[in-house]
């Protein structure tokens, strides 16, 4: 189907050869404040830049992973940073559960230090924040990252795939007995001579392993900027300004094993009046899945809720993002944060955070809660 998007800035046109989902089901568009990239893809069921229900996200997981129920094993599934951390948990999760199996392992790329040195790095060009970390899994899970059979690399959209093949070919010595590599993301923009072109090169030597794409939408897509118009520039707090804090390493960084029904949940202790008020969970940063799990929860009890998650990602006013609010950034690197299209008055907000500076108010207009996310124990019922 054919599709013309006119956002400020300029116009996308889109042509898609497969729907899983409807388009506008999946995505709204807006501009963003990088010259790279004026254009953005803005994910409905994403839970980042739009207010999301958890049955709506839990859907998308178990869309994504039904492909997958069968990959030989042991599988190890990676997020990119920042924006599908938590897609790229979920997946997992889904993909453990649907399944029954035991040999899930999850971890995602991150922009931040930890204690320990990163494995490998790579860029991302057109993004704000390019430079991709990943780092060594825990002890515990490193046989199982070794070992794995398949690799599933997950982003929230595929448009040139360099990022996502520059990971896979630098990740293959951790792997030597790879037989399958699967290419996840809500939608893929790339034609097929392209997949064509970095299968092979993935696959080499040829017959050495199999590649597999899987999304819930196909198509191409061009922007034409609108005459006259000045690309925006990026933010000057895009890039740490000062050293920040080693980040925790339990929420995905160096690893996890799903499902992750050994995870101790968020302790909510909600005030008795919330049982009866919509609610809005938000989480921070890299920071999705916990606090997801624990939106999740809120649901399957009954009550309202919609989840989303700030993001460093600086968007322009206008189109599938009507408004922004700063918020900390909760890391401590002086990098800019935002909360895109947050919740009115009319939700209570509550933030689930992983670092101190996360619970400062991110928006004095509001009303919110704030609950630190428990550590992910060690052993065999949760991670590492």
């Amino acid at each position: 189907m054919q599709y013309a998007f006119t956002i400020p800035g300029g116009t996308l046109r889109i042509a898609t050869e497969r729907e899983e989902l409807p388009l506008r089901q999946l995505l709204g568009f807006a501009a963003r404040a990088n010259p790279r990239r004026p254009f953005l893809f803005v994910s409905k069921v994403l839970g980042r830049h739009i207010p999301c229900r958890p049955a709506t996200m839990r859907d998308t997981y178990r869309r994504l992973a039904a492909p997958l129920l069968d990959a030989p094993g042991p599988v190890w599934v990676i997020g990119l940073a920042e924006t599908a951390t938590g897609l790229g948990a979920g997946i997992a999760d889904s993909l453990a559960r649907g399944s029954g199996r035991h040999d899930i392992g999850f971890q995602h790329t991150t922009r931040l230090p930890l204690a320990a040195a990163p494995i490998l790095t790579f860029e991302e060009a057109h993004s704000h924040a390019p430079t991709h970390l990943l780092h060594h899994p825990m002890p515990a899970l490193a046989d199982h990252f070794g070992t794995a059979r398949t690799l599933v690399i997950v982003d929230d959209e595929i448009s040139t795939g360099q990022s996502v093949r520059r990971l896979a070919e630098q990740i293959q010595p951790w792997m030597p007995g790879l037989s399958l590599i699967v290419l996840v993301s809500l939608v893929n923009w790339l034609d097929g001579p392209t997949r064509e072109r970095i299968a092979r090169a993935l696959a080499a030597p040829p017959g050495s392993r199999r590649i597999m794409w899987c999304s819930l939408l196909d198509g191409q897509f061009v922007f034409t900027p609108t005459p006259g118009t000045k690309p925006a520039t990026l933010p000057a707090d895009v890039a740490a300004r000062r050293p920040g804090w080693a980040a925790r390493a339990d929420q995905g960084r160096r690893g996890l094993l799903m499902p992750a029904g050994g995870w101790p949940p968020p302790a909510l202790a909600l005030p008795p009046a919330a049982a009866s008020r919509a609610l809005a969970v938000i989480g921070t940063g890299e920071c999705a899945f916990a606090p997801f799990l624990a939106a999740e929860g809120l649901e399957l009890a009954g009550l309202d809720v919609t989840f989303q998650t700030t993001s460093r990602s600086p968007v322009l006013p206008g189109g599938a993002v009507g408004d922004s609010v700063a918020c900390p950034d909760p890391y401590g690197e002086g990098v800019g944060y935002y909360l895109h299209n947050p919740p009115g008055a009319q939700r209570l907000a509550i933030a689930l955070y992983e670092d101190p500076l996360a619970c400062a108010d991110p928006h004095p207009g509001l009303a919110w809660l704030r609950y630190p996310i428990p550590e992910v124990p060690r052993g065999p019922a949760g991670a590492p």
